[in-house]
């Protein structure tokens, strides 16, 4: 189970990396390139508006599209967040390595309760090894998810936001 979810642009990398803490004191590091979130955003924006729109509690009684039921659980999501307490840097255990895993290919898919799974894997070739974790992610954390990664967007000054999906789609998804 998560505990906490953290995302800062490298400078020297010209990468974000994300690292999730557990509860059972483990840390699992990810490399996303500029092309990665530039092809992934659409996808994950669609999913939470998906996630966001499927949930009866949400539902809307006023004709509110979509999108503004998914800023709405946005909102709702990030005033329950906590962005103040430090990252813990004291990781136990590191399931996949030191070496942040460099995402080639993510998987999104809904997971039961209204969560999102989300799948990392590291497929580099002219190397024998794959290395892939996934984690699930529920409608707050995901919300903080995202906000953690329009933040380091903004460090990494790459041109790409969160609301300006028709700029990230890429015509070769």
């Amino acid at each position: 189970m998560i505990h906490q979810l953290q995302a800062t642009y490298q400078v020297e990398q010209d990468r974000i990396l994300v690292r999730v803490n557990t509860h059972a004191g483990e840390e699992l590091r990810l490399w996303l390139t500029r092309r990665m979130v530039k092809n992934l955003f659409p996808h994950m924006i669609q999913a939470c508006t998906e996630l966001v729109t499927t949930q009866p509690q949400i539902a809307s009684h006023d004709g509110a599209d979509s999108k503004a039921l998914t800023e709405f659980s946005r909102q709702e999501s990030l005033k329950q967040a906590d962005f103040q307490t430090p990252f813990n840097n004291q990781a136990l255990v590191m399931p996949i390595g030191e070496e942040p895993l460099l995402a080639t290919t993510v998987h999104i898919a809904s997971s039961e309760g209204g969560s999102l799974r989300l799948g990392f894997q590291e497929k580099i070739p002219g190397t024998a090894n794959t290395r892939s974790f996934e984690v699930t992610l529920g409608p707050t954390l995901f919300h903080g998810f995202l906000h953690l990664l329009e933040s380091a967007l903004k460090h990494a000054d790459w041109g790409l936001t969160l609301g300006d999906i028709d700029k990230l789609k890429d015509t070769n998804l």
